[in-house]
């Protein structure tokens, strides 16, 4: 077991090691995902995929415990969560290893839902971290929300999807679209067509996060969190102490 590896698992019990101070490449971090995971006995519900700022796909997987559906409560930390409001897909059957076009995705999920994701690195966030450990530390995820979705999503053009975002009743962000790779699919396709993981890969029934189409807000105290994408759903979580 790496020091890496040692440090995470401590961190999920509430204790901290060291840092390493090496920085991991891809395949060694989703190494560390999988030990950590096994360690922790925990089961994979799905994953959060996005891009390494060299444009490589990437993935940090869901574990079962702190994937709610909405209506969902969870204690705040001390230091808060990162939220952010994403789109995410619901596999119906496994993508395994192979080059995807964008219709076999969207062809592939029997449901596109939107979700609440808490983000909180155990190690430390970037820049304060390397993108390796952050990868390695499940790319900070630390909870999400399911809301409601539709199974007829084909024919929405997902690129320009209105966003609200709501906490404690008041509006802080809404938009149309945000996506950072403006089609919220693409992250899906690309790291499905090359995927670098060592606890399965994607399979049906996941849940399948593509990427933020808020700006990341930092929530540090009880309260309630409410976004609405229009022609997927509604999301509800309620923060508490």
């Amino acid at each position: 077991m790496n020091d890496l590896t040692q440090a995470l698992i401590a961190a999920h019990g509430g204790r901290q090691l060291n840092v390493p101070g090496s920085e991991p490449d891809f395949a060694t971090a989703a190494g560390v995902q999988r030990d950590v995971a096994r360690s922790l006995g925990a089961t994979v519900a799905g994953w959060k995929v996005g891009f390494s700022a060299d444009g490589a796909a990437v993935a940090g997987p869901l574990y079962a415990s702190v994937v709610q559906p909405s209506p969902a409560r969870r204690a705040v930390p001390a230091q808060g969560f990162i939220v952010e409001i994403e789109l995410a897909f619901r596999l119906a059957r496994d993508l395994p290893p192979r080059s995807y076009s964008r219709d076999e995705i969207i062809d592939a999920a029997s449901e596109a839902l939107v979700g609440i994701e808490l983000i909180r690195g155990r190690l430390g966030e970037p820049p304060g971290v390397s993108f390796g450990v952050w990868l390695a530390d499940n790319l900070g995820n630390d909870g999400y929300v399911t809301g409601s979705g539709v199974r007829a999503f084909a024919s929405l053009d997902l690129r320009t999807l209105p966003c609200r975002f709501e906490v404690d009743g008041k509006v802080v962000q809404e938009h149309t679209g945000g996506h950072p790779q403006g089609d919220p699919v693409e992250p899906l396709r690309a790291y499905a067509s090359r995927p670098i993981d060592a606890l399965g890969g994607l399979r049906a029934g996941q849940v399948v996060t593509t990427g933020s189409l808020t700006k990341p807000l930092r929530i540090d105290r009880p309260g309630s969190i409410a976004a609405r994408l229009d022609g997927i759903g509604e999301v509800r979580l309620e923060l508490t102490r």
